[in-house]
């Protein structure tokens, strides 16, 4: 597989998560005042992406990390494990605890994402 085929499978599934992410109404009630930059950096390939959640709306999937906002969430994981939490294959929580997926945010910005997953893959 090639760089940019690499490049391209998690940001395509960022992209796929956006509109999954954007089309839930229960998600929009969670997000209430909530303003984002997820960093999606993938440990194994180098690929770092950017989720902006801005105005009850997941705004933007960019190439690079986004961390000169207030409150950056960022999340670390093997390409291969971000794109099965982010199609909904692997529960975020049980990454957590099986070492797959380290979290460097505020405590209540991991609960916001906790709840968001439950909301969106019923996990």
């Amino acid at each position: 597989m090639t760089m940019n085929a690499v490049r391209n499978a998690l940001q395509e599934c960022l992209a796929n998560f956006q509109t999954t992410f954007n089309d839930n109404a229960r998600v929009k009630k969670l997000i209430k005042g909530w303003d984002r930059a997820v960093v999606v950096d993938a440990t194994d390939t180098g690929n770092v992406h950017s989720m902006i959640i801005s105005d009850l709306t997941m705004t933007d999937v960019r190439d690079g990390a986004v961390l000169d906002v207030p409150h950056p969430i960022h999340l670390q994981a093997s390409q291969t494990t971000l794109i099965e939490i982010f199609s909904g294959k692997y529960n975020p929580a049980h990454a957590l605890i099986d070492g797959a997926l380290a979290v460097f945010s505020e405590e209540k910005d991991k609960v916001k994402l906790e709840a968001i997953t439950m909301v969106i893959w019923g996990m």
